[in-house]
């Protein structure tokens, strides 16, 4: 039976590519040791950015860039999980009942530091490089250990920033990844697009 899990954990003091190691303490600002280039980017709602290892997989054979785990900046990359399919406020628990607690907060953006691999490949990623998290409980995580997901109600979902303008819960933009890729909808209702009441952009 397929577990969901860390495949990958990925830091670097800043930019990409993001090295592998095995294991690392968790704090609010994110994890140990990993920088950001950005000062956008220091803010606790992202101070943990999550991948798909089935996305960075297919996105391998699409662009046939040699591309790995942290290849992409991310410095959780999850198999079994389908962070593309979460939203604002759905948690991640890592371990035990004690481990780290992990909040989605938004869609991650493609980063200038993506140039690096490819201007026009990054142009590629918009919704498909993963989402943000803040730390709800720090503690030390290990690579292969468990995550178990704890889905917030559709009706509670909060309201997150899209790139054009306005705004959309959490529980739509997964829903449109997964029709991009084929994959089973969620069971929440779908919310509508409203130009009210968004938040303000981390760092703005």
């Amino acid at each position: 039976m397929d577990v969901s899990r860390i495949e990958s954990i990925n830091i670097s003091p800043g930019g990409i590519p993001k090295v592998s190691i095995e294991s690392i303490e968790v704090v609010e600002t994110g994890l140990v040791g990993d920088g950001h280039d950005h000062a956008k980017h220091r803010t606790p709602l992202q101070a943990v950015s999550l991948l798909d290892a089935e996305l960075l997989d297919a996105l391998r054979v699409e662009s046939t860039l040699p591309l790995v785990a942290g290849s992409l900046g991310e410095n959780l990359t999850l198999r079994g999980v389908g962070v593309q399919r979460l939203g604002a406020g759905d948690r991640l628990h890592v371990g035990d009942e004690a481990g780290v607690v992990l909040e989605i907060t938004r869609v991650r953006p493609p980063c200038y530091v993506l140039d690096a691999l490819s201007p026009s490949f990054k142009r590629e990623l918009w919704n498909r490089i993963g989402m943000y998290a803040r730390v709800v409980r720090a503690g030390s995580i290990r690579t292969g250990d468990r995550v178990g997901i704890e889905l917030l109600a559709a009706d509670a979902r909060p309201l997150v920033r899209e790139p054009g303008g306005g705004c959309i819960d959490g529980a739509s933009i997964a829903r449109s990844i997964l029709t991009t890729h084929g994959m089973p909808p969620l069971s929440s209702p779908d919310a509508a697009i409203t130009s009210a009441g968004c938040p303000e952009e981390p760092g703005s």
